[in-house]
């Protein structure tokens, strides 16, 4: 049921629909109503796909008002993707409550970055679809998710230091677990079979450089999270990230005033995230200190 990453934590098995769906869309041949009645099947991921596909995310005008047409307006690889990032709330996010952590903090964050991300990536001019950086930006962070359900009394004591002595987040999980959420992430995206490029922009977000080929993705969502940091409030209480604009331009290698208009474009773009961000809301939040 359960492998191990590089750093010898558990990693959850790919949900059988999640399984399922990777299969049909691999498959040259599949149709979309062969991929409908797979979702069909998971009453939680048909309501995203079709509020998503109805939602102002997509302004569409025409709502579709089966699964099949839903299919046919997000398509293929959009439907993958919807799939990969809602099996990953509802396999992976933590049900118990952390102290001095909000994991719906934590989701407005991932939101936040998955639009900075799908941005800033236009904005460097890459080729290929933004639609694979906000995915990237929405699951960068599945490393901590991980950490949490496996190792719960690990984590708080991530939170702790973070917390207590200001540590980044990435040095107080090498001082504890000898390991990163990034590259526990990565571990997680290639078991569950994720496209190579959303692979390497998870595992390598905090080091693009690293990702190669995928290097600009993986760049775009390094920044992104930067972006996010900067706009959203901080899932863990009591800390404060300073992030500055320079920061996110030397991030992203692009000008200062580009980042000032991609944060005018975030704020207007997550106004249209309302469907997504919604899967928040039953996340637990910051349990009190004793």
């Amino acid at each position: 049921m359960f492998g191990q990453s590089s750093g010898k934590v558990d990693l959850p098995s790919m949900p059988a629909t999640l399984a399922r769906i990777i299969q049909v869309t691999n498959s040259p041949s599949a149709t979309s109503e062969q991929l409908a009645n797979v979702v069909k099947f998971d009453q939680s991921l048909s309501t995203k796909v079709l509020r998503l596909a109805n939602s102002a995310f997509l302004g569409r005008r025409v709502k579709a008002a089966t699964i099949t047409e839903a299919v046919v307006t997000l398509g293929f690889s959009s439907i993958r993707n919807l799939a990969a990032s809602a099996s990953v709330v509802e396999a992976l996010f933590p049900r118990r409550m952390f102290v001095g952590f909000s994991w719906r903090d934590m989701w407005t964050h991932s939101v936040t970055c998955a639009v900075s991300a799908e941005a800033i990536y236009s904005a460097m001019g890459c080729r290929g679809s933004s639609e694979s950086a906000f995915v990237a930006g929405l699951l960068h962070d599945i490393g901590k998710l991980i950490i949490a359900r496996a190792l719960p009394q690990r984590f708080l004591q991530v939170v702790s230091a973070v917390r207590d002595y200001n540590f980044e987040m990435i040095r107080a999980e090498n001082n504890i677990l000898s390991t990163t959420h990034y590259q526990i992430g990565g571990d997680l995206a290639k078991q569950w079979d994720f496209p190579e490029m959303l692979c390497a922009a998870i595992a390598h977000h905090h080091s693009p450089e690293d990702a190669l080929e995928y290097e600009e993705l993986a760049r775009a969502v390094y920044a992104a999270n930067l972006l996010a940091k900067r706009l959203s409030k901080n899932y863990i209480t009591g800390v404060s990230v300073n992030v500055s604009i320079k920061d996110v331009a030397d991030a992203a290698g692009l000008d200062p005033r580009d980042i000032n208009m991609i944060i005018d474009q975030v704020k207007r773009r997550l106004l249209q995230c309302g469907d997504i961000l919604s899967w928040g809301d039953s996340m637990p939040d910051i349990e009190k200190a004793a």
